[in-house]
Order: C-alpha cells, then sequence, then structure tokens
C-alpha cells in the first residue's frame, strides 16, 4: 500500500501551523516538552488512522513519526525509546473490550515488527501464545474476538490458545506481482464466512469448509484485491489495484460485490484507472471513499457528493488517504499523505499539532 502512495507522499505538501506544546513519552512517563518551529508542523506527515480507544483517546500511527496519542488535552507521542520496535506504527485496531492493539516496526518494509498494547499507561509487547509467528502484522479481530496476524506473507490464527498457521490455496493464477511486496487484508462478514485478498490471485471467501474464489473472471478488473468492509445491505465493498502491471495499464477501481455481481463506477471520476485505499461505512449508511487525485466522496445509495475545500488552501493537494474513521461524535477523520484533516460541514480541516482537534 505505501508502495504505491509514495507519489504521493512525495507530492504532499506540509503547511506551517506554529507552535505548541506537546508531550513525549520517556522511561514510560508522559511528560511535556516545547516543540521547535522546524517540528511543530503535521501529527506526522503520513498517519495511519485514527482510531479511538474505550476510554475515547484518538491514536494514530505512521510510516516513520511514531505512535500518537490525543486525550482530548495533550498530544503524546511514543518512539522507539519508550519500547517500540521502531517509528513505523502501523495496523491499529481494537479488541472486543475496546483495548487498543497496533503494529511497531522498524522502518524499512519487511523489517522486523512486534504487535504492542495499551494498557492505560504504557505501550508495551503483547504476550504471545505458543506459536506466534516472528515479525507480525495487520492484527484482526474476528466475530468470535479471535486473533488473526500476517507474518511473512501468511495468515495465521489463535485456536483454543495456540497459534497456527492458515495457508489460502496455492496460486493458480500469474504470479503479475513481482516485487516482493505482498499485501493481503481479511475480513470477516456477518454471516461467518471470512474473505481474504491477495496481491495477485483475486480474493478468497472461506466458508468454514471450502475456499471459493473471486478474480477477473467474475467482473474484477485485477486480481490485486483489498478489501474494505460489508455495508449493511450486505455489499462487500473492495479495491482493486494496478500497481502491480508491467503493462502501465491503469486498470484499478473501487468495486462492490452483491453475492452475485461486480459493481464498478466508471461515471465517477477517480473510481476507476486509479486506486483507492480507503472506505468507511458511517452510522447513517453512507459510504465514504478517498479517490487519490479527486476528492473525497459520500455516497448514499444513490449518488455521489464529493468534498474538495480544504483549509487552509492547498492548489497542490493530491487527496492521498490511506484511512477514514468516524468517532463517537460522529466526526469523520482522514489520514492523508501530508497530514491529518477532519471533516467540518463541507470542508476538510487540517489537524496540526497545535488543532485544531474539537
Amino acid at each position: 500500500m505505501f508502495h504505491a502512495l509514495l507519489p504521493s507522499i512525495l507530492l504532499a505538501v506540509i503547511m506551517v501551523f506554529g507552535c505548541n506544546l506537546a508531550t513525549e513519552a520517556t522511561a514510560g512517563a508522559i511528560v511535556p516538552v516545547l516543540q521547535d518551529s522546524t517540528v511543530c508542523l503535521q501529527v506526522a506527515d503520513y498517519p495511519l488512522g485514527p482510531i479511538e480507544d474505550a476510554d475515547g483517546n484518538l491514536w494514530l500511527g505512521s510510516v516513520g513519526s511514531g505512535a500518537m496519542m490525543w486525550d482530548g488535552e495533550e498530544l503524546h507521542y511514543f518512539h522507539a525509546e519508550d519500547g517500540l520496535v521502531g517509528d513505523r506504527v502501523t495496523g491499529l485496531t481494537l479488541d472486543a473490550a475496546g483495548q487498543l492493539w497496533l503494529v511497531s516496526a522498524e522502518g524499512n518494509m519487511g523489517g522486523g515488527s512486534a504487535l504492542m498494547t495499551w494498557d492505560g499507561e504504557t505501550l508495551a509487547r503483547a504476550e504471545h501464545p505458543v506459536g506466534f509467528p516472528i515479525n507480525p502484522g495487520s492484527p484482526y479481530f474476528d466475530n468470535s474476538g479471535d486473533l488473526w496476524v500476517q507474518s511473512e506473507g501468511h495468515f495465521h490464527r489463535e485456536v483454543n490458545g495456540v497459534f497456527e498457521p492458515f495457508p489460502l490455496p496455492e496460486p493458480n493464477l500469474p504470479r503479475t506481482n513481482t516485487t516482493g511486496y505482498e499485501p493481503k487484508n481479511m475480513r470477516q462478514v456477518r454471516n461467518g464466512d471470512h474473505w481474504f485478498a491477495t496481491s495477485d490471485q483475486g480474493a478468497f471467501r472461506w466458508d468454514g469448509e471450502d475456499f471459493h474464489q473471486l478474480t477477473t473472471a467474475d467482473g474484477l478488473p485485477t486480481n490485486n484485491v483489498s478489501l474494505h468492509l460489508e455495508d449493511r445491505q450486505g455489499n462487500l465493498w473492495l479495491s482493486c489495484f494496478h500497481w502491480h502491471l508491467t503493462s502501465g495499464e491503469k486498470r484499478g477501481a473501487l468495486c462492490m460485490w452483491d453475492g452475485e455481481n461486480i459493481t464498478a463506477f466508471p461515471d465517477v471520476p477517480g473510481l476507476t484507472e486509479n486506486e483507492v485505499y480507503s472506505v468507511l461505512e458511517d452510522r447513517d449508511g453512507n459510504i465514504w471513499m478517498c479517490a487519490t487525485g479527486h476528492g473525497v466522496y459520500r455516497y448514499d445509495g444513490i449518488n455521489f457528493e464529493v468534498f474538495t475545500q480544504i483549509q487552509p488552501e492547498n492548489p497542490n493537494f493530491r487527496f492521498g488517504c490511506n484511512s477514514i474513521y468516524e468517532d463517537r461524535k460522529g466526526r469523520l477523520w482522514f489520514g492523508f499523505a501530508g497530514g491529518l484533516y477532519r471533516l467540518d460541514g463541507d470542508t476538510l480541516v487540517n489537524v496540526t499539532r497545535g488543532g485544531p482537534w474539537d
């Protein structure tokens, strides 16, 4: 994912809002430090998340800025010296109790990583059951509360307190992804089926006994897939990417699968011949998505409405978005390449270290 968004990261223009008092977690304690004007800019150049824990703290990861927590009053930073493996923090998720889990990793893709949890005071490595794989990534809790992780390009799951590999079917399509970068994710839908996305074999649905494959033969634009969500109507939303295609064809698109047919949206600028990384269903049933180079869309089931106004204005803004999140107050947050934004009316407002957070 980061590989494909690299152009957006490089094009992001970082805006200066002035200095503010931030805090750092040092030796297990949170202490205030005064930031100078060279770092008192964005929360992170490339924030990931946010996500809200059971106590209402808003957490963010980043490509290289560590973990961040806004507690409603102050912004706290956590780095390698505070127990993280490294300052690349990804995979933020919550378990059934609302406890935060995340992955801390070394700066290089494929480097060492560890699964971390927040106990209300400190970030610490999670206790690992027997069989837990090395260098875990992408933690996911299924409908039963069981933990899944990825490691070395494979899925692993916890069964009766023991971790074991969960192999997908052997590839039966051409291996068009030759980069060595194997992005995969998973979702469990309400009927209990598990879905697994692959980088060049389409998506697999596991019904508890058998695998069923969804590919370009079924209408997908490409076989490089990322799963987003199942909406309240039971539709599965997913993205297909084209960064792995050596032909240079821009065949990426946002798609919806209703159980029988694949629907794409060629009449909506940026939702085809593009790569869409973020989709969210809000509490009212609207589907939100970011289209790189075009803007943020809201889909009410009939019409698409685009949001392109940002504050402060930036004519070079690319809308390269990795995450969308709705907090418990119903506010929408966007992790863009270049900074954190919150939707205020029809305007995407840049939230820097100095705010505005509310």
